[in-house]
């Protein structure tokens, strides 16, 4: 077992440093969020866009479930390969303002797990996730707890506690980590000795904590070497307070509902998932003011392929 997580390991690390070191059209930069007042030299923060692209970004790069509530069992490993269609609010001005270009309402992501089945009924694994044409990967932790599972032969569902975290890597400026917690239900239909199909639905409450750390809200400007900015009313010096933080606002919190179908024949294993997230609605007072989430309604939808040992 452990050199199965060490392969699924290096198998991520591959992946990771295959990519291009380019900036992709994905890829953030967060200082067009804060403008430089030309008669005072201090900084307007944007934090009601930084709150609904923090929402967005997390339910993009958070992992998914794409397995239904049944646990592996003691002796149970399972590795999977996940590519998920994924939708934002590509038209909105916090997308445009820190991204390159023109951002598409759809950005497809790769999820690689590895789940291990331990006793009593409990599950562990651990994996990344990457955004394609961006750099931004994360990686993941996974935990699940089977309830009440087994009875496959009678029409009673096995159900489950799931819980997931991440931390975002790859962002030059987002800072962001993001925990999930859970609970599924689901039932397995045998066909003959070697395939069965497993029906699944859930829902995730999906916890997204941001931050950054300084951003320059003027970074075509060096005032070592150029000297300072006059302001518009005389000071001799804006360029000293162009620095700017977003710091970490109150929990945002965003509904992931889901419905899936795993099918297994023999140790191959195919899913299909798809996870409507209802538009964010969370308010932070930690700015001056509440800062409301406006993020939009997002949609995921997941094909997997996998082993199931």
């Amino acid at each position: 077992m452990p050199r199965r997580f060490l392969c699924l390991s290096a198998l991520v690390a591959t992946l990771t440093v295959s990519f291009e070191a380019q900036a992709g059209k994905y890829d953030l930069d967060l200082t067009p969020l804060g403008q430089v007042d030309a008669n005072n030299g201090t900084v307007t923060q944007d934090n009601a866009a930084f709150r609904s692209l923090s929402s967005e970004v997390g339910v993009l790069m958070a992992p998914r479930p794409v397995d239904p509530a049944d646990s592996l069992g003691l002796s149970g490993f399972a590795v999977s390969a996940d590519v998920t269609i994924n939708t934002l609010s590509g038209d909105a001005d916090y997308w445009r303002d820190t991204t390159r270009g023109s951002p598409n309402n759809v950005a497809p992501s790769l999820q690689i797990m590895g789940r291990k089945g331990l006793w009593p009924g409990i599950e562990i694994g651990a994996g990344a996730t990457h955004l394609l044409d961006s750099r931004m990967w994360t990686i993941a932790g996974y935990g699940k707890v089977a309830l009440h599972e087994g009875f496959h032969h009678l029409p009673i569902p096995s159900i489950a506690l799931r819980g997931m975290f991440s931390r975002l890597l790859g962002s030059k400026d987002l800072d962001m980590t993001t925990i999930s917690v859970g609970a599924s239900l689901s039932h397995v239909f045998g066909v003959g000795s070697t395939f069965n199909i497993t029906p699944y639905a859930g829902y995730d409450a999906l916890l997204v904590f941001s931050r950054t750390g300084i951003l320059d809200s003027t970074p075509g400007h060096d005032e070592f070497s150029e000297g300072s900015v006059p302001c518009d009313n005389g000071d001799p010096d804006c360029s000293l307070q162009s620095e700017f933080v977003f710091r970490q606002q109150d929990v945002i919190l965003r509904h992931r509902p889901y419905v899936g179908m795993r099918f297994i024949f023999s140790v191959l294993r195919i899913g299909l998932e798809a996870m409507f997230v209802p538009p964010g609605g969370s308010t932070s007072g930690a700015a001056t003011g509440d800062v409301t989430d406006s993020s939009g309604f997002q949609q995921q939808y997941t094909v997997s392929f996998g082993l199931d040992f």
